[in-house]
């Protein structure tokens, strides 16, 4: 990923229109993170697939920001198709700051006409080789401050073969638990990613709303690994807002009313009671319009899915500090 546009997106002003293309998911998502955060953490973000309209796209990227200084619109799809590519060059020469605009495919055709009229402005996210995987484990450690064992890194390396989400979730599932400064070794790698356990779905629910966002993405993806079903994960987050909304409408009421009101048994009040006093009304609708948006667009053609569903926990987690992402198409 050493190439012109990623050094632009991480060190200088980045250009109105970049094109993010790989089939390496984690890269993308990287350099998606890394767009927005040299644009300011106030950006306006809005996202639509592939089958986006030129209206649509038109008046997305012709709306100056609402809430913050900058406005990034982001089309994501597997690949340029010659009426996606159409509205694109139709509508590229009128994006200028502060309305940004990020292209991300899986693959794209160098020999195509997008691909020459912005050449500098490509972010390349290929696979990693294993020599670049083994410095992708050391960065995500550092980030979670902790370090590795030669054997361990080795380990982490083999796992990112499968794909940088995998291995940067494998660094985030062994890093947990431990303090700062702590040392990971090959056994714990072992141990830890072989025996990591099922998917639970009430435990998933309790520690997004409880705010914890590193466990909280890290079962969303053991969930996802393990063939969970994105309207059912929806339908689960859906449940658990209302029921967190009306356990805060009743909170005089006792225990064995609340839960005869909500329809669950009085041994899981005290968790929903805990979440209730987190999570304001306002908190609850925005998380719930999220879940609606997401629903909407997976069933339509969102592509990359599983990170969008990530991105998504993510916001619900952090209450939308990290920015609340559209998902539009």
């Amino acid at each position: 990923m050493d190439n012109v546009a990623w050094k632009k997106l991480v060190k200088e002003s980045p250009p109105a229109v970049c094109l993010i293309a790989g089939s390496e998911y984690g890269l993308r998502r990287r350099a998606i993170e890394t767009l927005t955060a040299a644009l300011g953490e106030e950006t306006d973000v809005e996202h639509f697939g592939g089958k986006v309209s030129t209206t649509e796209l038109a008046d997305a990227v012709q709306t100056l920001p609402f809430f913050g200084n900058a406005r990034l619109v982001i089309v994501e799809a597997q690949k340029s198709t010659a009426e996606l590519t159409e509205t694109l060059l139709e509508l590229l020469p009128g994006v200028q700051p502060p309305n940004y605009l990020a292209i991300v495919l899986e693959t794209l055709d160098k020999r195509t006409k997008l691909y020459k009229k912005f050449k500098q402005n490509v972010v390349d996210c290929s696979p990693l080789k294993e020599g670049q995987l083994r410095a992708a484990a050391k960065l995500f450690l550092k980030e979670r401050e902790v370090t590795a064992t030669p054997e361990a890194i080795e380990r982490l390396a083999l796992i990112g073969l499968e794909g940088l989400e995998r291995l940067e979730n494998a660094v985030e599932v062994l890093s947990l638990n431990l303090k700062s400064g702590a040392e990971i070794d090959g056994e714990l790698v072992v141990n830890t990613l072989e025996s990591a356990g099922g998917f639970d779905a009430f435990r998933f629910c309790d520690l997004i709303t409880a705010g914890r966002a590193a466990e909280a993405c890290a079962l969303a993806w053991v969930g996802l690994e393990a063939g969970e079903e994105l309207p059912r994960l929806i339908g689960l987050l859906a449940r658990h807002y209302r029921i967190v909304m009306l356990t805060g409408y009743l909170r005089q009421s006792s225990d064995r009313e609340i839960a005869k009101a909500i329809g669950v048994s009085p041994f899981f009040l005290s968790g929903y009671r805990t979440a209730a006093k987190q999570q304001s009304s306002k908190k609850i609708r925005r998380a719930q319009a999220a879940l609606l948006d997401f629903d909407r667009a997976s069933k339509s053609g969102l592509q990359a899915t599983g990170i969008a569903f990530q991105e998504l926990v993510y916001a619900l987690a952090t209450d939308g500090n990290g920015g609340w992402p559209r998902f539009s198409l």
